[in-house]
């Protein structure tokens, strides 16, 4: 018996008189809509590992941690490998799953608006190679941009003064060259730490400027890598990951385990924070041995984890080469710069021929167009003082709105890709409800936020990040409130955002009925002519559609 067709029958005629009136499709029968991602709008893709190629920039986790989930690279040359090499991978994989299909390059967004009586976001584009403007419109729009890729000069007096070349870590230029350059790096955060050391071999003389200190620890899963951040991996080890699966998940299991479980490390005055603590007390005054006078100035007095974005920082080679008769450590803040080179707020001057600034990013994390939500007020005005949302991904008042790593997202509570991947999910759950049930929007309630980042604020109040350190996770304070962190484990994200609260969402209906979506009573299923005994198992057994039959319908053959 065949399924039931409404549209074709004429005896349909979608209720009685001029009153409400049920959908044509089945149930959950999803309509068709629009979805406008930001991301990738550079001349390329890779993110944070195409845009950051300064010397030394590679990852700080284990390469094998910095893959999909459902697929690892057994191809990896090393340990800890550059940014190159994780800029190939990511485009590679880019390139394979047809993602340029869907790629605007080099166009950039310059505003959006909902517009609330069509249920849509009015987007405004700039190609960035024209100069050409025009207005796109969906109703989901997605902000994957990014959160540390906006950089910025320091705001540093005289800077546009200096005589010299001068350089940032997160827009490299690689016709630089700085041998037997008298160089000073602005910034002991992690990309400075990687500069100092791959530059100090080359140059004559360098100054680094360091306004906090920070832990420098081992390597992350030191334990997989036996030569540290130098070790290579065979042609045959990559062979027999790439013939042994199963190994290989092993494996790759193993170093996320490794990554995993030191979220205790978190919690001010833990056994983890204690012992950690001392044990990098002792291998910083190690490594400093040869100048032990920097030790007192360099060791943190604030927790482990405080300041950084993925906890650990192994920093290979940094602590040496700040030990080393070329370098000099200025301590402190430059006061202003001259066409030769530093003054220190001391009065201290330092000439030089060329200035790294390796100082970071905006990390307000609000967006770089005006986005004016459904009441007409701008984001950007909205988080002037602080940047609030719902789990990260939805902000009050600018429904159909999501955002990738917005503010309180994962960024060093555990594995990263894993909570990038679940915020996706997320995000297309809410499609998909959005699709199927004739939802016009949905947007989070305030009261619902606002209980989340009560909760945040709190549990912070115990965690390392609000020891005395300046951090960008209180975007460069010393005691303003983390707007950078998760409150709580990578793995205590993703279980929570893997079953959605639409109760904390107000949802508004493209119909008034909203059961509107329950259509012609049939299902998808049935009108696909899909599996109709589905829920049917026996222990141990399944059967498809296709192997037991249709069987002759209740009324026999007809």
């Amino acid at each position: 018996m065949g399924s039931l067709s409404v549209e074709a029958s004429a005896e349909a005629k979608n209720g009685n008189g001029a009153g409400y009136h049920y959908a044509q499709g089945a149930l959950r029968e999803p309509r068709p809509i629009r979805v406008v991602m930001i991301g990738a709008g550079n001349s390329d893709v890779g993110g944070t590992w195409f845009e950051n190629r300064y010397p030394g920039c590679s990852c700080d986790v284990p390469a094998h941690g910095y893959t999909y989930t459902w697929e690892g690279n057994p191809n990896w040359s090393q340990a800890y490998v550059s940014s190159r090499e994780l800029f190939d991978y990511y485009k590679g994989r880019a390139v394979a799953y047809g993602v340029f299909d869907h790629l605007f390059l080099n166009h950039m967004v310059t505003g959006a608006k909902w517009e609330g009586n069509k249920g849509t976001w009015a987007i405004e584009v700039t190609d960035t190679q024209t100069g050409n403007s025009f207005t796109d419109e969906a109703e989901i729009f997605i902000n994957a941009g990014g959160f540390l890729n906006k950089w910025r000069w320091p705001d540093i007096p005289g800077l546009e003064d200096f005589s010299g070349f001068r350089a940032h870590s997160a827009c490299w230029d690689d016709s630089l060259d700085f041998t037997d350059k008298r160089v000073a790096v602005i910034g002991s955060g992690s990309s400075g730490i990687q500069i100092v050391p791959t530059l100090e071999p080359i140059v004559k003389k360098m100054v680094t400027v360091i306004r906090s200190p920070v832990w420098i620890t081992p390597e992350i899963a030191a334990d997989l890598a036996p030569e540290g951040r130098d070790t290579v991996y065979t042609e045959e080890q990559k062979k027999k990951w790439a013939e042994d699966p199963q190994e290989f998940l092993r494996f790759r299991k193993i170093i996320e385990r490794s990554m995993n479980h030191l979220y205790e490390i978190h919690f001010k005055g833990s056994d983890m924070q204690r012992k950690m603590t001392d044990t990098f007390t002792r291998l910083m005054k190690d490594r400093l041995k040869n100048k032990p006078e920097l030790a007192d100035r360099l060791i943190p007095k604030f927790g482990v984890g405080c300041r950084r974005q993925v906890l650990l920082t192994p920093g290979k080679g940094y602590l040496e080469a700040l030990c080393s008769d070329k370098v000099e450590v200025a301590f402190g803040s430059v006061a202003r710069i001259t066409k030769s080179g530093l003054v220190m707020q001391d009065g201290t001057t330092y000439e030089v021929d060329a200035i790294i600034c390796a100082t970071g990013f905006d990390t307000s994390f609000k967006p770089r167009f005006p986005l004016i939500g459904s009441k007409g007020t701008d984001l950007r005005d909205i988080w002037k003082k602080e940047p609030a949302s719902y789990l990260s991904v939805t902000i009050p008042d600018f429904p159909n709105y999501f955002v990738i790593g917005g503010p309180n997202f994962t960024l060093a509570n555990g594995v990263f890709l894993i909570c990038l991947e679940t915020t996706f999910k997320y995000v297309f759950q809410a499609i998909e409800k959005i699709q199927q049930e004739g939802i016009k929007s949905v947007v989070p309630k305030r009261e619902a936020m606002n209980d989340f980042l009560e909760h945040k604020d709190s549990i912070m109040n115990d965690m390392v990040w609000t020891s005395t350190c300046r951090s960008w996770y209180k975007n460069g304070t010393v005691d303003g409130k983390v707007w950078g962190i998760w409150p709580g484990s990578s793995i205590h994200f993703i279980e929570i955002m893997a079953a959605p609260r639409w109760e904390d969402y107000d949802i508004e209906y493209l119909q008034k009925n909203r059961f509107n979506f329950f259509g012609i009573g049939q299902t998808l299923r049935e009108k696909r002519h899909g599996d109709l005994s589905y829920y049917l198992s026996e222990r141990g057994y399944s059967y498809d559609d296709q192997e037991v039959g249709e069987g002759p319908g209740f009324l026999g053959k007809v």
